[in-house]
This record gives C-alpha cells, sequence and structure tokens, in this order.
C-alpha cells in the first residue's frame, strides 16, 4: 500500500470514473424518456434519438356495418357527415308505358252460383226488364258451371294486366254473390274504369257451334251512345289479339243492344265470349290451363292494342 492511502479509500482511476458517469446519464435519459412518453412531449432537439411514440388517443375507428340479424334489415351504417336522403323511384317494368299504367280496367266475370230473377230494367231508358243475374250455361263435357269457367279466366287476366302495369279491379272474386248486371255496370261507372271487360262463355242449342267472339253496345240505345264508338274499337282490338294468340279466327263482332250491363254502363265496355260449352270438343278445350292462359293472353294484347292506338 502506498504512502498516506486509507485503507478502502483509495484514489478512484479514470476508468471507474467514465463509467459512474455512464451509469448516472443513462438513469438520466431513460427518466427523461419515461416523462415524455406519459406526457406526449416532443423530445428537444438533438437530446434524444427519435423513438416512434404512440399517441394515447387513438384515431376514430372506422364505422362498420354490424351483421345483420337474420330476418331483419342492416342497420344503416352512421357517417360523420351524412349526405343528403333522397327518394329513389323503383324503374317499373319496361313493358309499362306512363298512359298505361294509369289505367284502371275493371273485369266482370260474369254470372254467379245462384241467379236472381227478380226484374230490372234493360237499361235507364227502357221499360222492358230482364232477369238481375243468372247462372249461365254447363259445359255438356266437363259438367262445368259456367261462372266457374269466367272466373277461372278473370283471375288470368287479371294477373296478366297486373304484370303489364294497369291497375285491376273485380266485380266478384267468388260464386257465392248476389250482383245484377246493372249493379255491375255501376261498380265499373263508380270506380271510374278505363275498360269494363265482361268474361262469358256461351251456349246453343247446336253442339257444332264453336268460337269466340266480342259483343259491343249499339249507338242506337241512348244511354250507350257515348261510349259506343270507344267500345267498338276496344271489342275489335281484342277480337285481333284473341285471333293472334289462339290461331282461331273466331265469330267475329257483335253489336248488342239488349244487354243490362251495357245500356247501364258510362265507361267503354266489352264482353268476351269464350266459345261454347255446348260444344263438346270446345268446352273441354276452355278448361285446358294452356288454352284458358291463350285466351287471357289474347284479350291483354288487344287491351295493349287498343289503349296504344289512343282510343282513350
Amino acid at each position: 500500500m502506498e504512502q498516506d492511502e486509507v485503507p478502502g479509500q483509495g484514489k478512484r482511476s479514470p476508468q471507474r470514473m467514465i463509467k459512474l458517469y455512464s451509469t448516472v446519464f443513462a438513469v438520466a435519459a431513460a427518466a427523461l424518456l419515461f416523462y415524455l412518453l406519459l406526457y406526449d412531449l416532443p423530445p428537444p432537439a438533438g437530446k434524444l434519438p427519435d423513438v416512434p411514440q404512440q399517441s394515447r388517443t387513438q384515431p376514430e375507428p372506422e364505422a362498420v356495418a354490424p351483421s345483420p340479424v337474420p330476418g331483419q334489415e342492416a342497420p344503416p351504417v352512421s357517417a360523420a357527415a351524412p349526405a343528403e336522403e333522397s327518394l329513389v323511384e323503383t324503374p317499373a317494368p319496361e313493358s309499362v308505358t306512363p298512359a298505361r299504367a294509369a289505367l284502371l280496367i275493371v273485369i266482370d266475370p260474369g254470372h254467379q252460383r245462384k241467379g236472381n230473377n227478380e226484374p230490372e230494367p234493360v237499361g235507364p231508358d227502357s221499360r222492358a226488364t230482364k232477369p238481375k243475374v243468372t247462372s249461365g250455361t254447363v259445359g255438356v263435357h266437363t259438367r262445368k258451371p259456367e261462372y266457374v269457367l269466367n272466373l277461372e279466366v278473370s283471375e288470368l287476366l287479371k294477373e296478366q294486366l297486373i304484370r303489364q302495369g294497369y291497375e285491376v279491379r273485380m266485380t266478384r272474386d267468388s260464386h257465392d254473390v248476389d250482383i245484377s248486371n246493372k249493379e255491375r255496370a255501376k261498380m265499373a261507372n263508380e270506380a271510374g274504369a278505363a275498360l269494363s271487360i265482361r268474361i262469358h262463355a256461351d251456349g246453343d242449342a247446336s253442339p257444332k257451334t264453336k268460337g269466340f267472339s266480342v259483343l259491343y253496345p249499339s249507338a242506337s240505345v241512348a244511354s250507350a251512345r257515348p261510349i259506343a264508338e270507344s267500345s267498338k274499337a276496344a271489342a275489335a282490338a281484342i277480337l285481333n289479339g284473341l285471333k293472334e294468340v289462339t290461331g282461331s279466327t273466331g265469330r267475329g263482332l257483335s253489336e248488342r243492344s239488349d244487354l243490362s250491363g251495357f245500356n247501364w254502363s258510362e265507361v267503354p265496355v266489352v264482353l268476351v265470349e269464350l266459345g261454347f260449352m255446348t260444344n263438346p270438343e270446345e268446352d273441354a278445350l276452355l278448361s285446358d290451363p294452356d288454352y284458358q292462359n291463350k285466351l287471357a293472353s289474347g284479350i291483354v294484347k288487344g287491351i295493349m292494342q287498343y289503349v296504344e292506338a289512343g282510343e282513350l
């Protein structure tokens, strides 16, 4: 041991001093870094190396639509600045024209299960009377009542017209009703129908008679005169439609002055006789689903031609 050196208190070497200062500096740097991270302060320039800092305030997450619950619509996703809402118009089917979409067609399936033989005037200016309504004829082959056949085809006609964009109403949708022919005409009048279509089937003493026909009101009847011309135009268009779709010539047009459903009508009206239920072959054909669809399609085709010709 050197002179004057106290045991345990010898001189510190330079290496030990450098090590001591390095330790103190490291502790101070760590404390400063902890302080900066704690309070989100930027490091002083030239003092600390760049350290990636994570902000304590996390960025607002993007709005994500929650998974929809089965059977429910997914709730809308909220946005920070929602755009102004606007209504989206559902496009109409390509086959629908603006003029057609606004038109109301009334379908009158002729007859009913139980007839009503009480008399009613044939027209507002007539003294002649007829039974209010009958149950119609019966198929000689199918034994199907006419009122059943009329409703079957009327339902098909309704479906096809709706698909084309028309508004459709029926005077009846069941057999157990009691609606006279005068009342059926008034139903179409009060509804403001653009056209009334009466669906019937024919009967004759001869089993050979067959074919469809289209009837329209006579201009010789004062009450029907205002609608006679437009009704005839509709009847002609429907007859052409039936010919095109069925491939049959039919029996043509028939002007009638004795039908209550015509003479009480204030809107254009036609009556389609689908065929003869007294003809065994045609009776069977009238109950064939494919042929019924053809009859309905032919009537629709004629209505569309009538409308697009600007008759309404």
